[in-house]
């Protein structure tokens, strides 16, 4: 899992369920459960008198007969006073009613009472539909994008946006609420009249180009600050008019008047004013980042901005009218034309980024609509079975149906899964292709040798596996790469030339690489602050170039080549898993090339025994020498070249599963050839042992294939494979080479040899390697050793070989002892007295069980 969405799940999780369930729920209460009845008219106070204002056009109250200027005198028999407390008490009492009642209306007319009855309805909100829906638009897409791209603050921004949208959506107050309910609504409000104006402003100075702005943190603070104010006084003044009934008095019952009456005027005004303010300054923000963006980026961002700017114009239309025509019934019936538009805005949104890979989206989008398909699918043919079945057996009692019902739904959940793993499998194929492709530059044997060799192969896997739009590979030469030339535009669309110049990678980075192994760096504007720092310049040169990502190769740990890639696959981002196979082709390489360069350094150098001695230190590094403690086991190891350097090999490493792999094996030949060839298998063994899910089988064949490839004709290398985990069981491949020994006591039943059936690796010509694996368990104070024929056919001066017996003897002599490390230290010092010219290499491993 992606560290960065690792760290912040929990938190997408929380926050999309509060916000859909708040948004939901306010929805569900406002629409239904609390919604108000509605006779479709509206009432003023004039002249002392209720009288009709307005009648809404083929209502209710046009139905019955209502007329505008009528008189309400009586609803139900009730009076009500000619205030505007009075109308406010009315409109509750009718909003209290269940929808179709009918109230007897009281009016006059012409100086006669007239009594006429009209039918309630509860229309139908369709602004609350529209908010709702853009809400939940927003959240999906920024929810799609923070998953596709954790690692970018700007996509965790835009996912903020998306949830306070929602959030919004909900935080609509209509009907008779009770208190709770009105608290619940009241908050939401505030919170997301706090968040979603700086927000907004916030996101476009990250996105599309960063402003320097975005680290102004006064300015930020004072953004962020001014609108919770605002929201806190709101809250309280709309929470202080809900308890007095819809009208604000004060303690003593009287209304505000004075400067506490002025304030609340300008407290009215100013929110409105602060959210253009808030609204237009993104949208100057969006404006600004769009023509300094790449023309890519710039050509895919202009439907966001039209429909940017398009909304913005009509909230202002509509904030304009409501100052004008807000106390019109129809105008405030009608006010959900103006938000029928915005929904626009995150679609636009969305498809720039599917569209145009601004997040690399499309991968998730259809994963997960590819997942939900699968289980609606499952789970409708489910139910249907179940509900055609029950329609045929309905005599069937509610207890056994029950039981049948959850009996069956086990094989459901068994094909559930397999369509699930299947969508699964066929989701990694891609990339495992792409994988196979990008790693098979390191994997080319007569590519190993030579840096420039290697450098075009790994050019052509990653332009092969990625397709990229980009794809330059510098020379890293003190600390700094040259930039190509590049075209570019100015903000007056005038083409720029951009002439080759350098780019300096800080020292903080290429620690970065060494000590983390950090070999994939971003290059865009809110990931690359160390290009800014260059000046404009640079940073203008590598949005030229649209350099995406910079992929260090180091040699060691000296930097080396540096690789710019472009967009890929039609323009899309690299996401999490891109930079991980990155990041594993960058460390192949490196390995690679280090043996390249270290051969190149040994071909370089004049004196043959400078050679050897350089060999013999690069293999010493190579060859382990080393094991840390291992609970319930213990092992020695030993390894003495014949020369300076030598050809067998000894390999001992922990598995990301949890077991542990020992290598021995012998290349054909002494010398400098032999411990090269050895480096390269240890290289191999390296990176196969990091893959916990490859078997002993498949790593003696991946060697075989390359060192067929790698060897001459009759060059060759012997292995011994042996796996083991922390109860004992192991798991012993050959390849070749001498059987290992089992010991477990003094006598000669005491122990015997494993030999599993496998052929050399690099054989020619190919043929099958049918390589066995045998299985056992290594029991309690037994051995299980390995060695080189450099021990078993040391040769004395009168041609007398030491042989597999004496070995076996002198081993179970001191098995007796109980400590391998003795044991081998003393089985070398025999070899060493029976022969003294050491002809082989020789290499022992010992692994024994504690009691």
């Amino acid at each position: 899992m992606n560290p960065y969405f690792k760290r912040i799940r929990w938190r997408l999780v929380w926050i999309s369920l509060v916000c859909l369930t708040l948004a939901l729920g306010s929805f569900a209460l406002n629409q239904w459960l609390y919604a108000g009845s509605d006779d479709q008219c509206s009432w003023r106070v004039e002249n002392g008198k209720i009288v009709i204002r307005e009648i809404l056009p083929d209502g209710v109250a046009e139905e019955a007969g209502l007329l505008e200027g009528d008189e309400l005198v009586k609803i139900q028999g009730r009076a009500y006073e000619p205030t505007v407390e009075g109308t406010l008490r009315a409109q509750r009492y009718i909003n209290g009613k269940a929808e179709g009642t009918i109230l007897a209306y009281t009016i006059r007319r012409q100086n006669q009472q007239i009594l006429v009855p009209v039918r309630l309805v509860k229309p139908l909100d369709w602004f609350q539909i529209a908010l709702l829906a853009n809400g939940i638009i927003a959240w999906l897409t920024g929810l799609l994008v923070v998953i596709s791209a954790p690692e970018r603050k700007s996509s965790r921004h835009f996912f903020y946006v998306g949830a306070t949208a929602l959030l919004l959506s909900g935080a609509t107050l209509s009907g008779n609420p009770p208190l709770a309910a009105a608290i619940v609504i009241g908050l939401m409000a505030a919170v997301a009249t706090a968040l979603l104006p700086p927000l907004w402003v916030h996101f476009f100075l990250r996105f599309p180009h960063p402003h320097e702005w975005r680290k102004n943190r006064r300015f930020l603070q004072a953004m962020y600050a001014t609108f919770a104010l605002m929201a806190l006084v709101l809250f309280l003044i709309r929470a202080w008019i809900f308890v007095n009934g819809g009208v604000p008095r004060l303690p003593s019952g009287a209304p505000p008047d004075g400067a506490l009456r002025t304030l609340l005027r300008a407290l009215a005004i100013l929110p409105v004013s602060l959210y253009i303010a808030a609204a237009l300054t993104g949208l100057g923000f969006f404006l600004a980042g769009t023509f300094k963006a790449p023309e890519r980026l710039r050509k895919a961002l202009l439907p966001s901005l039209i429909v940017t700017a398009a909304l913005c114009l009509d909230l202002l239309a509509w904030t304009l009218l409501q100052a004008r025509f807000g106390d019109s019934l129809l105008f405030r019936r009608q006010i959900f034309i103006f938000m029928l538009p915005v929904p626009l805005l995150p679609l636009s949104f969305a498809y720039a980024i599917i569209r145009h890979g601004l997040f690399d989206v499309r991968k998730v989008l259809l994963r997960w609509v590819a997942y939900m398909g699968i289980i609606g699918l499952t789970a409708g043919a489910y139910l249907g079975g179940l509900a055609w079945a029950f329609s045929h057996l309905s005599a069937i009692p509610s207890g056994w149906a029950g039981a049948l019902i959850g009996i069956l739904a086990l094989p459901l959940g068994w094909v559930l899964r397999r369509l699930l793993l299947g969508i699964r499998r066929r989701f990694r194929r891609d990339f495992s292709s792409t994988r196979e492709i990008a790693l098979s530059a390191v994997r080319e044997p007569r590519k190993r040798f030579s840096e420039e060799a290697l450098v075009k192969s790994v050019r052509r896997a990653l332009g092969e596996a990625f397709q990229p739009q980009l794809l330059e590979v510098l020379p890293i030469e003190d600390r700094q790469v040259m930039l190509p030339a590049a075209e570019g535009s100015d903000r007056e669309e005038h083409r720029v030339h951009f002439a080759p110049q350098p780019l300096r990678i800080p020292p903080g980075l290429l620690r970065l690489a060494r000590e983390n192994r950090e070999l994939v760096l971003g290059l865009g504007g809110e990931e690359a602050d160390w290009i800014r720092e260059q000046g404009g310049t640079v940073r203008a040169h590598v949005d030229a170039l649209e350099a995406q990502l910079m992929l260090l190769i180091l040699a060691g740990d000296t930097p080396h080549t540096a690789v710019l890639l472009g967009g890929k696959y039609a323009e899309l981002n690299y996401g999490r898993e891109d930079r991980e196979l990155l990041r594993e082709v960058a460390l192949a390489a490196g390995q690679v090339l280090e043996t390249a360069v270290m051969h190149q350094r040994l071909v370089a150098q004049e004196r043959l025994s400078q050679e050897l001695e350089t060999a013999r230190h690069i293999q010493e590094g190579l060859v382990t020498s080393f094991v840390p403690p291992i609970p319930g086991f213990q092992v020695a190891l030993r390894l003495e070249p014949a020369e300076e350097t030598g050809g067998d090999l000894l390999f001992v490493k922990r598995r990301p599963s949890g077991t542990w792999i020992a290598a021995v094996g012998d290349v054909c030949g002494k010398g400098l050839a032999a411990a090269l060839y050895m480096a390269q298998a240890t290289a191999l063994l390296e990176q196969a042992a990091q893959r916990e899910d490859q078997p002993l089988e498949e790593i003696l064949c991946s060697l075989d294939q390359t060192l067929r490839q790698l060897l001459g004709h009759r060059g060759f290398l012997t292995l011994i494979l042996l796996e083991w985990d922390e109860a004992g069981n192991y798991r012993l491949a050959r390849a070749g080479h001498p059987g290992a020994l089992v010991l477990q006591g003094l006598d000669e039943d005491g122990s015997h040899e494993v030999i599993p059936h496998g052929r050399g690796l690099g054989l020619r010509p190919a043929g099958l390697g049918d390589w066995k694996v045998i299985e056992g368990t290594l029991p309690p104070r037994g051995w299980m050793v390995l060695y080189s024929d450099g021990l078993s056919e040391a040769m004395n001066r009168d041609g007398e070989l030491y042989g597999l017996g004496r070995l076996s003897t002198q081993l179970r002599r001191l098995w007796g002892t109980g400590s391998p490390r003795a044991a081998c230290e003393a089985v070398f010092n025999d070899v060493a007295a029976f022969d003294t010219q050491n002809r082989d290499d020789r290499t022992l491993f010992i692994l024994g069980r504690e009691a």
